[in-house]
């Protein structure tokens, strides 16, 4: 599934696991503050229409919703996450 346009090896466990339960995605993400003066969450409202019949439309949808995290406060990801680290095959390794 891409991420940020890349492809990237991808759970689909958000989707899954909403459509055992019957349950609903209510996204969340922490902000931690500057000085080390604790975290902020934010909780976002809970995605209509999920999860839906197309468990990689589901899937796309949390990496897009992650993304636009990402692009708010880009200072704030896991960058030293290997989060390319699984390859499609043939495709040359991004971290030597």
């Amino acid at each position: 599934m891409p991420f940020f346009g890349v492809p990237a090896a991808t759970i689909t466990g958000v989707s899954r696991i909403a459509r055992v339960a019957g349950a609903a995605v209510v996204p969340a993400v922490t902000r931690q503050l500057p000085g080390a003066g604790g975290y902020v969450v934010t909780f976002y409202p809970a995605w209509a229409d999920y999860p839906s019949d197309d468990e990689a439309a589901d899937t796309r949808r949390v990496n897009e919703f992650i993304e636009q995290r990402v692009l708010e406060m880009p200072e704030q990801y896991l960058w030293v996450h290997k989060r390319f680290k699984t390859r499609p095959p043939g495709a040359p390794p991004l971290y030597e």
